[in-house]
């Protein structure tokens, strides 16, 4: 495994932040301090951080249903209520999977496996995300259709893989949307593009992992074989455990 990425599994921080510190100096492999953040280390190295020493143990997965009005970063620290504070202390320190911004609810991973966040939330793997989004008014099938083509917002393309309208009563109209990738506001931007006003969005299902249900602010435990088989398509086991 490569050292920011151990770094990184052991809980310390995200692995970008773990490459600067091992380019600053601030991390010593064997006794001795190293400046390239991608040098591989095997299981008898001892890693130092700021002169601590990086301890490995058992990986963590953790599903949870976000409540809306809840921040998912854990860098913010004017946000009145993280996603963290649901979670206790003694499962450890875990990381959200991806984005699901403070406005919207539903499904979001939090875990140490730093393997299992790079692949479900990089583009080239192709992990759907479905949302069921609900909006203001009626919606022309025309408009779904446009969903799909995509626009460009700033420098970025965003789309979505399919969408469909659920049929529904009065007061709105329910899209069903799929997304492979998940740019920072990615569907209230796009739907905003095509005059669409978001009363609700609610992320269901990541992969073969379903929201089900689970109630609001509330999360379970999940092991690391039932949690890699909803991912049959990646390969999800990284080399060794992390913090």
């Amino acid at each position: 495994m490569k050292l920011n990425a151990y770094i990184a599994h052991a809980g310390v921080c995200s692995r970008r932040k773990a490459a600067v510190l091992v380019k600053d100096g601030k991390v010593r492999l064997n006794g001795k301090i190293v400046i390239e953040p991608w040098i591989e280390i095997s299981n008898d190295d001892r890693v130092l951080v700021n002169n601590r020493p990086v301890l490995t143990a058992r990986f963590v997965y953790i599903v949870f249903n976000k409540p809306r009005g809840v921040t998912t970063t854990l860098e913010d620290k004017f946000a009145e209520k993280m996603v963290i504070d649901f979670i206790p202390q003694d499962l450890g320190r875990v990381y959200p999977v991806g984005r699901l911004d403070k406005d919207s609810r539903g499904l979001l991973i939090l875990t140490n496996d730093g393997d299992l966040c790079h692949k479900l939330t990089h583009p080239r793997f192709e992990v759907e995300k479905e949302y069921d989004i609900l909006i203001k008014g009626s919606v022309e099938e025309q408009t779904v259709k446009g969903l799909a083509r995509g626009v460009i917002d700033g420098k970025e393309h965003l789309a979505v893989k399919s969408a469909r309208i659920v049929p529904m009563g009065k007061g709105g109209t329910l899209i069903k949307a799929i997304i492979c990738d998940g740019k920072k506001r990615h569907i209230r931007r796009l739907f905003e593009r095509f005059g669409l006003e978001v009363k609700d969005l609610k992320r269901v299902r990541i992969g073969g992992l379903k929201l089900g249900d689970l109630k609001t602010g509330n999360f379970r435990v999940i092991e690391r074989k039932k949690m890699y088989g909803f991912f049959p398509d990646l390969s999800l086991y990284p080399s060794r455990p992390c913090a």
